[in-house]
């Protein structure tokens, strides 16, 4: 076996399970196009490696899985038969086998979680409606402006499904383990028309209409978001209106401020990308039931490895020195990214482990011809502070729309 490849049977058969899993499940794809598109070729070379052990048993179990990719008990099966089938010296082509999973292992970014106790059946969708049921939580008293301000983007156009995760995203944040003048939400929706503000504005301290026609501009809502919330906010959560907050989530986050030169951090390693089923079950349990956090051994979930911008906390002065986040982006992919990487160039900027469970939604991503995202042609930390202000929220307003994207500078601190 190959110097740098693991000997330990269960963490080898892991991998091959895995592989075989985000390979098999048709929804693995739109968990990130982007992600499963790159690992194709080692993923087939553990499938073919698979079927041709030799071993009826595993070809078998293989076959199933392929049938089958959502059902824990093939996963458990699968996992036994090949720590046993090591054990008892599966020979070259199971050595091979092991070395080819653990190659595309080591090569993705698109990992496999699916809970012993996941049915995946009989689970009744939460939608909008039924969140609508639910208290609205305690408000801000009037006048209250706390320094900790929370920034959510979002647009749906429909089926609601988007909506439905903003409205469960909210909910967390009002089930805080922090008093509630210490913390502030404000949601942004781009649109043509305010589609959802009579459902979203009784949810949120401040509810920030900025007119956008066309592709989804997270950047310039998140810049609208922070420069237009009132108050004087000390510490920023860019939040996506997908993740589902634990109830110690702004407590811990904001608790690590204290650190000395502390200037941002991703709470997060992973995010998981949950189906439906598994997301109306946290739902379920996180807002009806009041769990504190969600029991990841009932969830199935496309495990994104280090992807940035789901859930990133700075501080103002911070997100200010690097200009806010680049607006050129248009579309799906890379303004986190970006954003990030600046942080991470210009501040002490740190990483945590935290859980980051992200809620079903139909995939909006597109990738170019070539098989880049389609803002792959902006020139990574090319974005910094000048004199044209960020977070116009009239920007695309049409009596005010130039039809020419801002121009920016990299001042001396991006190189």
């Amino acid at each position: 076996m190959a110097t740098l490849t693991p000997t330990e049977p269960e963490l080898l058969a892991t991998t091959v399970v895995t592989t075989l899993a985000v390979d098999f499940d048709p929804q693995a794809r739109e968990a990130s196009i982007f992600y499963w598109d790159r690992g194709v070729p080692r993923r087939r070379a553990v499938v073919e490696a698979a079927e041709r052990t030799g071993d009826e048993t595993l070809s078998r179990l293989v076959g199933e899985l392929r049938a089958s990719p959502a059902d824990p008990a093939l996963h458990l099966a699968l996992h036994t038969r090949l720590v046993h089938l090591a054990g008892d010296d599966g020979g070259p082509a199971l050595e091979a086998l092991f070395e080819r999973a653990w190659e595309a292992e080591s090569n993705s970014r698109l990992g496999y979680h699916l809970g012993s106790r996941y049915t995946g059946t009989g689970q009744i969708t939460v939608d909008p409606r039924r969140l609508d049921t639910l208290p609205t939580g305690e408000v801000l008293a009037p006048g209250e402006t706390p320094r900790v301000l929370v920034v959510v983007p979002f647009r749906d156009r429909g089926p609601g499904q988007r909506l439905r995760n903003l409205l469960a995203c909210l909910l967390a944040l009002r089930d805080q383990s922090v008093p509630r003048d210490f913390y502030q939400v404000a949601v942004v929706e781009t649109d043509d028309v305010p589609r959802w503000r009579d459902t979203v504005s009784p949810r949120t301290d401040h509810y920030l209409f900025a007119y956008k026609p066309g592709d989804f501009n997270k950047s310039w809502a998140v810049n609208v978001g922070v420069v237009n919330a009132p108050g004087a906010a000390e510490i920023l959560c860019i939040l996506d209106a997908d993740a589902l907050v634990d109830r110690d989530f702004v407590a811990r986050n904001v608790a690590r401020f204290h650190r000395p030169g502390t200037m941002g951090h991703l709470s997060y390693r992973d995010m998981w990308c949950l189906d439906e089923a598994a997301t109306s079950w946290a739902i379920e349990r996180r807002l009806w039931e009041h769990a504190e956090e969600v029991d990841p051994d009932h969830l199935r979930a496309f495990v994104l490895r280090r992807p940035p911008g789901c859930c990133v906390w700075v501080r103002t002065s911070a997100f200010h020195r690097i200009g806010g986040m680049d607006e050129r982006f248009e579309g799906w992919g890379g303004e986190d990214n970006d954003f990030t990487y600046r942080m991470d160039i210009n501040s002490a900027f740190d990483h945590y482990h935290d859980p980051l469970l992200h809620m079903y939604h139909p995939s909006s991503a597109v990738l170019r011809e070539d098989g880049e995202l389609v803002n792959a042609h902006i020139p990574a930390l090319s974005w910094g502070p000048s004199s044209a202000p960020i977070g116009d929220v009239h920007r695309f307003a049409p009596n005010t729309a130039t039809g020419h994207p801002h121009e920016r500078r990299a001042d001396s601190h991006v190189s």
